[in-house]
């Protein structure tokens, strides 16, 4: 098991000068450490691949690496720059897991919003779209997309290839970093990526390719670095190590197929009344669901983008193929676009979800209302008091205030969105209590987040992976190990 920061060096880069060199780096969010030392180089005419968990620090040293971030302590230069101007820095250029596109723009707009430097400014429209379909036609041959396709328009499969192509267009480019740019494409896209980042390395481009996808990374690259709690613990030549040694290396569990996946649930819980059902499949595809009983706490975990947000959607709209009990509500992850309503006060913020129940024949019970939010407000400490502006509050209690406003509701299911992302661990410890309190009390949770640790409160914990359950942890199988093993469906797949 590889537990100590270890480097297996490439005979064939060891006596050249690094692209990319980062010593040391360290960058805070707040109370967050997101990298805390990382130490790596990466050279020209390689493919770099890093992996690691949720909260691991990928995206954060890419950001750094693109020049969207500044570090707060160490040093990185690339192409002998070691402070990026406005544009990032030289010659890198990144093409984003979440998409950086603007949809309401054309695909030849958004090449030409990115690329202005390398095409003309008067009369761009016919270059940037020769540009675009050449790019597309490279590296994805056989897409049926337009130059002047709207992206708003187009599938997720087809703006991950925009998203790709845009980022490969530039006269000075010397990296390229993929940040898991396989999790929207088809087996033949993929492919045809693949083929071409090696052509990109054997032109001397280096190329940062972030997966979790064990098996492509072995598959394309000549390096991996393995991040953990923000730093780099070991860096291997592709062909030393196997799927089950680098999860190993981040921390995962070598765990049976079977373990926590089908397991009939305990007596405890056959006994309580179903609130959930959501029919699903297996990763193996046969036909499952996702059950919670009154009063349980239900983590939906794994990889980010894995389907955990897609249930939680398919019960807040109530899809015909779900089986809801009863009133929900629901958490954002996103409190700034989502869970605040930044011209009201603490009170009308909280008590928003709850007036049906306080009003009386429609009309309002100003006493029932100022009640109730003193009761939260006390409850869970929420600073600034009930006639607080909602933006005047710290970040952790703005979200204290989101919460107060769920479990404030007649709901009997609660819908938990990621919705202590960035929260400082105080306010978790007092949200945590809340959430197993009010289960206790007979609601059923169901809760997502992208920090394993977190499912660690859950009663169960099932694991999606590509919108499937790869399966399902109980009690004190709930660890990060059980769950980073599952969430690698491919490295299972490959022991199996």
């Amino acid at each position: 098991m590889l537990t100590h920061a270890t480097t297996t060096q490439d005979p064939d880069t060891a006596d050249r000068e690094p692209l990319v060199q980062v010593r040391n780096a360290v960058k805070t969010y707040g109370p967050t450490k997101a990298l805390s030392g990382v130490t790596l180089n990466v050279h020209a005419g390689e493919v770099f691949g890093v992996v690691g968990h949720n909260g691991a620090g990928k995206s954060t040293l890419m950001r750094v690496l693109s020049g969207l971030d500044a570090i707060d302590s160490g040093s990185v230069r690339i192409n002998g720059v070691t402070t990026p101007s406005s544009k990032g820095f030289p010659g890198v250029r990144m093409a984003y897991q979440e998409g950086s596109l603007a949809l309401e723009l054309s695909v030849c707009e958004n090449i030409y919003l990115s690329s202005r430097s390398w095409i003309p400014g008067r009369r761009w429209h016919g270059p940037a779209s020769r540009r675009a379909a050449g790019r597309l036609d490279e590296i994805f041959p056989g897409h049926t997309i337009s130059p002047a396709d709207y992206v708003d328009d187009l599938t997720l499969a087809d703006r991950q290839m925009v998203e790709i192509s845009r980022a490969t267009i530039a006269d000075d480019l010397s990296l390229l970093i993929l940040d898991e740019p396989t999790e929207s494409l088809s087996g033949s896209a993929v492919d045809h990526l693949y083929d071409y980042v090696r052509t990109l390395r054997t032109t001397g481009h280096a190329i940062i390719l972030v997966s979790h996808r064990l098996r492509e990374i072995l598959s394309v690259c000549d390096r991996v670095a393995v991040m953990k709690d923000g730093a780099v613990v070991s860096t291997h030549a592709a062909g030393s190590v196997t799927e089950q040694d680098l999860f190993l290396a981040m921390g995962g569990e070598v765990v049976s197929d079977k373990a926590g996946a089908g397991a009939s649930h305990a007596a405890s819980n056959t006994a309580r009344p179903v609130s959930v059902k959501v029919p699903m499949a297996t990763v193996e595809g046969a036909a499952t669901q996702i059950v919670a009983h009154r009063g349980e706490v239900i983590g939906l975990a794994g990889i980010a983008g894995q389907g955990q947000q897609h249930v939680l959607d398919r019960l807040w709209r109530r899809n015909p193929d779900v089986q809801v009990s009863h009133a929900l509500a629901y958490v954002p992850g996103d409190r700034q676009r989502s869970g605040i309503l930044p011209i009201w006060d603490v009170a009308r913020n909280l008590t928003l979800t709850a007036l049906p129940k306080l009003g009386s024949n429609g009309i309002r019970q100003t006493d029932e209302e100022n009640s109730l939010v003193a009761e939260w407000v006390d409850r869970l400490k929420i600073r600034g008091g009930a006639s607080a502006a909602i933006t005047g509050l710290s970040g952790g209690n703005q979200q204290k205030v989101i919460v107060a406003r769920a479990f404030a509701s007649d709901a009997d299911t609660i819908l938990l969105d990621d919705p202590f992302r960035g929260v400082d661990v105080h306010t978790k410890a007092e949200l945590y209590q809340l959430i197993k309190s009010e289960a206790r009390n007979g609601r059923t949770i169901i809760w997502y987040s992208s920090e394993n640790s977190e499912m660690q409160h859950c009663d169960r914990a099932y694991v999606l992976r590509a919108d499937r359950i790869a399966g399902e942890l109980h009690g004190t199988q709930i660890t990060d190990e059980r769950i980073i093993s599952l969430s690698f469906a491919e490295a299972r797949e490959a022991r199996a």
